[in-house]
């Protein structure tokens, strides 16, 4: 058998005898994940305000977030609710302006 072989056989042996709660012949390393903020649900008014801080019409704003402007108009006026992907955006633009700058060319 190959290096390679007999390397993966034993990584594979390491596995099972951790799974048996032998936990010496290997490395445990635990991550915590991030906390990831809920998504947040915008009044009309605040989406307005959010596309206002962009300094962009609706038109541009509704390209900038690759929807058709009819959305855009349908949020501001609170006709339809902007989908979780749209929030998302509206978060990171309300807290941070500037943050879709690098795709906004002026």
């Amino acid at each position: 058998m190959s290096e390679r072989g007999e390397r993966i056989i034993k990584s594979l042996q390491s596995v099972i005898d951790f799974q048996n709660g032998d936990k010496t012949k290997c490395r445990v390393r635990t991550y915590k994940a991030p906390d990831i903020e809920p998504i947040q649900e915008f009044t009309k008014e605040e989406i307005k305000e959010i596309r206002q801080k962009v300094d962009l019409p609706q038109t541009r704003f509704a390209e900038l977030l690759g929807v058709s402007p009819r959305s855009v108009e349908a949020w501001e006026a609170g006709t339809r609710k902007p989908t979780g992907t749209a929030k998302r955006l509206f978060q990171m633009i309300d807290k941070n302006p500037n943050a879709l700058d690098s795709i906004i060319r002026r």
